[in-house]
């Protein structure tokens, strides 16, 4: 990467899509060995800053054939951070199905032949068991299958959606990526004292904002539910309608009184809005707004006797 481009686009979503250009990904077929799949990072990650934990995946989209960025929280991006990368390029195609090893000493290529046709809850379990200390970013068959809206998923089930950039890792036959938390480097900011009051504020402006410290913490993203509801801008069966009947059903109240077991946070963020959630013998985290507006039909999501807690939350 030149030098310039490093000061112009200091990390995450615009590394990413600098690199992309850079490379004329426009005239590359998304599944094509040569369309790049970048994981960056951005400048606040791994410092201490409030909510700077994220982390961006960009290529071109199979499902839109454009420039698409995703992101997301977990740890994987501060694990990733602490190795001493700013970013993770991947070109090319594995001849056979693999994964991608990080750690401090570099990085290599494992087989994941017996991973191949693995759903993602078990992928993510077993890559756990033989890499104790490590966050994983991994698809599950949709992605294998090159399914235009398959995901990338990380830390019990968090979700890079939309765009299809699992798809785009299934043609790399790239089944994850793996990296080991042994990283000790910590970003340094320029003038650390002006860094930590800047930090300070930010903070304090969290834990004054009504939506920072008490919305989300108690009813998490789903608070949006009625919020939205009331404005006229649910999502209701495909946008086709813009209120949903059923609204208190599935709001973040709702979830709050018969589902929550406790709050959970991305590292690093103070806000909390993640949920530990069970109902009958399934638990797991979510769901998120965005995994309750986007069925097509939420009558069938609020109507029915076995909803579970679907692990998928941005």
């Amino acid at each position: 990467m030149r030098a310039e481009t490093a000061r112009a686009f200091l990390g995450g979503r615009g590394l990413g899509t600098a690199l992309l250009l850079e490379r004329r990904t426009f005239t590359v077929d998304p599944f094509a060995p040569a369309n790049p799949l970048i994981f960056a990072t951005g400048p606040l990650t791994g410092t201490g800053a409030p909510a700077a934990g994220r982390f961006s995946v960009s290529s071109r989209s199979p499902l839109t054939g454009t420039v698409f960025d995703g992101n997301s929280g977990g740890a994987f991006g501060v694990v990733f951070k602490r190795l001493g990368y700013d970013y993770l390029l991947v070109e090319g195609a594995l001849p056979a199905p693999g994964y991608l090893l990080i750690g401090r000493g570099g990085s290599e290529v494992r087989e994941a032949g017996d991973l191949w046709g693995l759903d993602v809850p078990t992928t993510l379990a077993a890559l756990r068991e033989r890499h104790p200390d490590s966050e994983a970013a991994v698809i599950g068959p949709a992605g294998e299958n090159r399914v235009l809206f398959a995901s990338i998923v990380n830390n019990r089930g968090r979700s890079i959606g939309r765009g299809g950039l699992g798809a785009v890792m299934g043609s790399k036959n790239l089944k994850a990526v793996v990296v080991l938390a042994d990283g000790e480097l910590r970003p340094s900011p320029a003038d650390a004292e002006r860094f930590g009051f800047v930090v300070y504020e930010a903070t304090r402006m969290l834990e004054a904002n009504p939506i920072t410290s008490q919305a989300l913490p108690e009813f998490g993203t789903s608070v949006l539910v009625n919020v939205l509801d009331r404005a006229g801008a649910f999502p209701t069966r495909n946008f086709r309608e813009s209120q949903f009947e059923l609204a208190e059903a599935i709001s973040g109240e709702a979830l709050r009184k018969g589902f929550t077991k406790k709050r959970s946070a991305c590292r690093g963020c103070q806000i909390g809005c993640a949920r530990r959630t069970a109902t009958g013998s399934e638990s797991g985290e979510g769901p998120e707004y965005e995994t309750t507006w986007a069925p097509s039909s939420p009558t069938a999501l609020a109507g029915s006797p076995n909803v579970t807690a679907t692990p998928t939350c941005p």
